[in-house]
């Protein structure tokens, strides 16, 4: 995925016409390369009229140019809207998001990254969205593509309300992507455990992978201090998510497992021997895969499917990475925490006069249709076969480039029907769909699946709220252990007399919530 200026543009419908395969996820799906005849698609294409402009807010991938975009005007015709869309950059889009929020100027339609978290609750407690309760019933595609669990978890803590529509996800196990050119040159295997991983961050800082000569490269990076290390994390028995047990078999806020402060020690291990990316603490979004690309780091906490999405970036991912799953646990468990599969959510501006109609869009949007068209964008343009059973999709070298600047996952309203996405992303050859079948694989059989339900625990879910202050001077603590600027004895001092006391409420709050649910 390139990078563009082009990321922010009103979009208008024309009068092109163009093919769009209807692709489904399900056992019964049927194989189909024709066009899709928009009022044949029975519930996904509203009734003719004239169509009503949304304005949308979303946070779109870099290298997608709205204006003039083919597979929008495909959406328009086959919603029957026209589309506003706004979409700031990945690296700033919450910063972004919160100045718009704030400016009481709002869209029809925003997105939310975080999901129903604690800015989505002021913002509800603010009267700035619309509760959709009474609404979302009416909305066939809505109520079966959304399950029960991804409606309660984005039920407002506050209230109880719903005032979000979950963007469906595929189901994300997360582990790591690693440099496989510079394992095999250095006759390394990938690493399972936490010795394995520290020799391999050595190798890959002090060895000169990249065969330079020079000493320019570092082992890891990530994106802070918790984003999304799971991977690592797991070595210590520490669930990066509420709604799983410490060792003790008791359920605990993150900061009183067993697994806190070890973790955190021994990223500070790592920061002392300067083997892993010192800017780790202040990367942005993505900023860590860029460092990967551009062979600055070895390995970068990954999904499944992170290796085939890169290729969007980096032509050549598939030859240089490999999807790894997480490391060994005390138990010799390489645990996969499963949460509910979200990925953020549709907010309505409380304001829009259009309210009906962008639930329509979004009813539209949770159909094999709608998904199909924006992960895989229009026949012959973007693709030249699809096989919606086997996911297999072709394209030329052309179309591929074609394709990253038109549409991604970034761009669906919902990214999974029956929660399968229609699609590998940029898996578009015979081979690179057999590549990351391989990978899938070989992780899978190292993992164990551990389902985690959605916590909707008011006081610790709105912690965000009621004291950001402390929550940053924690973040500050746990950088400045880290970075040596502190000892182990300061820290834990901190948490004993201000975060302990000041999180008591939430955590008590939360146990109770966790054990009535007998999990």
């Amino acid at each position: 995925m390139t990078r563009s200026n082009k990321l922010s543009a009103s979009v208008l419908a024309s009068a092109l016409v163009l093919t769009v395969i209807t692709s489904g996820c399900g056992s019964d799906d049927k194989k189909s390369e024709g066009t899709t005849n928009p009022a044949a698609s029975a519930g996904s294409s509203p009734a003719a009229k004239a169509p009503v402009t949304i304005k949308m807010f979303n946070r779109v991938n870099a290298g997608i140019i709205l204006e003039n975009n083919p597979v929008v005007t495909q959406a328009e015709k086959l919603a029957n809207v026209k589309l506003s869309i706004e979409a700031p950059p990945i690296n700033n889009y919450t910063d972004k998001l919160k100045v718009m929020m704030a400016s009481g100027e709002l869209p029809d339609l925003i997105y939310n990254w975080g999901g129903a978290d604690a800015s989505m609750e002021t913002w509800a407690q603010n009267g700035l969205l619309l509760p959709l309760d009474d609404k979302i019933s009416k909305y066939p595609n809505l109520m079966k593509n959304i399950t029960k669990e991804m409606w309660d978890s984005v039920k407002s803590v506050n209230d109880g309300k719903i005032y979000m529509i979950p963007k469906t996800n595929i189901v994300n196990h997360w582990g790591y992507m690693v440099n496989q050119v510079w394992l095999d040159k250095l006759g390394l295997k990938a690493p399972e455990t936490l010795d394995e991983l520290t020799n391999v961050l050595r190798a890959f800082t002090k060895n000169d992978p990249d065969g330079n000569g020079k000493a320019d490269t570092y082992g890891i990076s990530q994106v802070g201090v918790w984003a999304p290390s799971n991977f690592i994390a797991n070595a210590f028995d520490l669930p990066l998510t509420n709604g799983v047990k410490d060792t003790d078999g008791n359920y605990k806020i993150k900061e009183k497992m067993s697994g806190y402060i070890p973790y955190l020690t021994y990223l500070k291990q790592l920061y002392s021997e300067k083997i892993m990316d010192p800017e780790f603490i202040i990367n942005k979004s993505y900023v860590d895969l860029e460092k990967l690309n551009q062979s600055k780091v070895g390995i970068i906490p990954s999904h499944q499917y992170g290796v085939m999405a890169d290729l969007g970036r980096d032509k050549d991912a598939d030859k240089k990475f490999t999807f790894q799953a997480p490391l060994k646990n005390s138990k010799g468990e390489a645990r996969s925490l499963v949460t509910v599969a979200t990925w953020g959510g549709w907010m309505i501006s409380k304001n829009s006069k259009n309210a009906d109609e962008v639930l329509r869009f979004l009813d539209w949007g949770n159909t094999p249709e709608a998904n199909a068209l924006f992960q895989i964008g229009l026949k012959d343009l973007t693709y030249d076969s699809y096989d919606p059973s086997s996911k297999a999709l072709v394209r030329s070298t052309e179309q591929t480039t074609k394709v990253n600047t038109l549409t991604s996952t970034y761009m669906t309203l919902a990214n999974a029907i029956n929660g399968e996405g229609a699609i590998i992303e940029n898996a578009d050859s015979p081979e690179k769909l057999a590549k990351f079948k391989e990978q899938w694989a070989a992780a899978q059989k190292k993992m164990t699946t551990v389902n985690v339900p959605a916590v909707r625990s008011p006081k610790l879910l709105n912690l965000g709220n009621t004291i950001p202050d402390l929550i940053k001077e924690k973040d500050e603590q746990e950088q400045k252990y880290i970075t040596g600027e502190i000892t182990v004895e300061q820290l834990k001092s901190f948490l004993e007399k201000k975060w302990y006391p000041a999180t008591a409420d939430a955590e008590k709050e939360y146990i109770e919530f966790m054990n009535k649910l007998g999990k």
